[in-house]
C-alpha cells in the first residue's frame, strides 16, 4: 500500500466545513495548530464528537487525534448511510452542529440513513460581559 498525501490546513476555522469538504472529496486532511495558543488547547468536546459520528455514517474513515489535541490526521472513507444508529451529540453544542453536515452526507451515502441524535434540541447564547 502507498503512502498517503495528507492536504496541510492549519487552525480550527471552518472544521465542519473541512471535514465534510473531505469526506464528500475522499481527501485525507491533516489540521495543525488547532487552538495551539488558547488557554485550553486543542480540539473541543464537540468537535470529537463530529469526528466519531462521521466515522459511524462512514465505513474505513481513520482519525487520528495527537495527545493534546492540536494535530488531526483524517482519511475519510466511504459514506455508508445506515439504519437504526444513534449518537450522543453532548451538551455543550446543539443537535444543529451534527445535523447540517449529516443532512448533506445522506445524500451521497450507499444505504438510506437513519439516526436519533441525543443531546441538547435549543441552545441560547448569552452576551459575553
Amino acid at each position: 500500500m502507498g503512502k498517503i498525501s495528507y492536504m496541510r490546513l492549519k487552525g480550527s476555522q471552518n472544521l465542519r466545513l473541512r471535514l465534510l469538504l473531505s469526506t464528500l472529496s475522499s481527501t485525507p486532511i491533516l489540521i495543525e495548530d488547532i487552538r495551539a495558543d488558547a488557554t485550553w488547547p486543542g480540539l473541543l468536546s464537540h468537535e470529537v464528537s463530529l469526528l466519531r459520528l462521521l466515522e459511524k455514517v462512514s465505513d474505513d474513515c481513520h482519525v487520528e487525534i495527537n495527545e493534546t489535541g492540536t494535530k488531526l490526521k483524517y482519511k475519510p472513507g466511504i459514506v455508508m448511510g445506515g439504519r437504526n444508529l444513534v449518537h450522543d451529540c453532548g451538551v455543550s453544542r446543539s443537535i444543529g452542529y451534527f445535523l447540517e453536515p449529516l443532512i448533506v452526507l445522506g445524500l451521497f451515502g450507499k444505504k438510506p440513513l437513519t439516526i436519533r441524535l441525543n443531546g441538547v434540541q435549543s441552545q441560547i447564547l448569552e452576551p459575553l460581559g
